[in-house]
């Protein structure tokens, strides 16, 4: 094909040059359309596998032959077993029906669950007092038994029960719209949604609240923070989880937005090492710290 001619330049050119010019861009043309063509053709095929050759007429029939490679047992289960059964000894050989002589003993176990599990329900019988001097009433205290474990809330789930549901959720990943069922198949234990966020929150505004906010505030002596967000869900609305990692920690935040004002919260404004933002794929060196949108 000939070099692109200019607007300018096709005025200049002959009756017999610009009938050349237009055969060789119907070439062209059809050239592209058989291309399209095939192309589109490519596109609606199986998603099957490429070929590799020639099928051998005997193939050799897929895995591993048994006693093949360094798989030779399986370990033994880390619980205790609960009983203990002995297998009958064979009166005599399957074979020839000759007699038997035990020459060792072999240890096999079956781990499995529970078919119909039962929770464990533990009961309190609480006196309540009332003192005689000042009308106050006067509960019973036990090992277990929360002081204010009374009235709606008197039966509640132990913290086994809702340490495994937030295993499930946050450890395993199971949605926490499901946890309630898998608890339910496993255990026998009926437990709501709502029952573990709340669980989940009070945890945050205690015991983990303070290993947080000790996390997050190593952020503003790290030497380097890598920073990046997501798209993130709050009862529905439209949200951001933020994250922060250095090589000590990893925190995280969700907030409606995420400007640079959320990221102050976590790095202050004097920060002087270096800020690395994934998503816009650069650092940012700050002396002092001057966050971007």
């Amino acid at each position: 094909m000939s070099k692109r001619l200019s607007p300018e330049a096709l005025t200049d050119l002959s009756r017999e040059e610009l009938i050349a010019v237009i055969r060789e861009q119907q070439s062209v043309i059809e050239q592209l359309r058989e291309e399209i063509e095939r192309l589109k053709r490519s596109g609606h095929r199986s998603a099957a596998p490429f070929s590799k050759g020639e099928r051998k007429s005997n193939p050799k029939p897929p895995g591993r032959k048994p006693g093949q490679g360094y798989f030779r047992f399986r370990a033994a289960p880390e619980q205790a077993p609960q009983e203990v059964i002995t297998a009958e000894v064979p009166s005599q050989c399957p074979e020839c029906g000759g007699q038997l002589d035990r020459v060792a003993e072999e240890w096999a176990t079956t781990t499995d669950l529970v078919v119909n599990p039962q929770p464990r329900v533990r009961g309190y019988r609480v006196p309540v007092c009332r003192c005689r001097q000042c009308g106050k009433a006067v509960r019973g205290t036990a090992a277990g038994l929360a002081p204010d474990q009374v009235g709606a809330t008197a039966h509640r789930l132990g913290p086994g029960v809702k340490a495994a549901a937030h295993v499930l959720h946050y450890g395993v990943g199971v949605p926490v719209r499901k946890v309630p069922q898998v608890l339910k198949e496993l255990t026998g234990i009926s437990v709501t949604q709502s029952a573990l966020t709340q669980d989940a929150l009070r945890q945050a505004q205690g015991n983990i609240a303070t290993p947080y906010e000790r996390l997050r505030a190593s952020m503003a002596t790290a030497p380097a923070v890598y920073t990046d967000d997501t798209g993130w869900r709050v009862a529905g609305q439209t949200a951001f989880l933020m994250g922060f990692d250095s090589n000590q920690a990893t925190v995280y935040q969700i907030r409606p937005r995420h400007r640079h004002q959320e990221v102050l919260e976590v790095m202050p404004a004097d920060y002087a090492g270096v800020l690395v933002n994934d998503s816009k794929n650069r650092c940012w060196y700050h002396q002092p710290y001057q966050p971007r949108l």
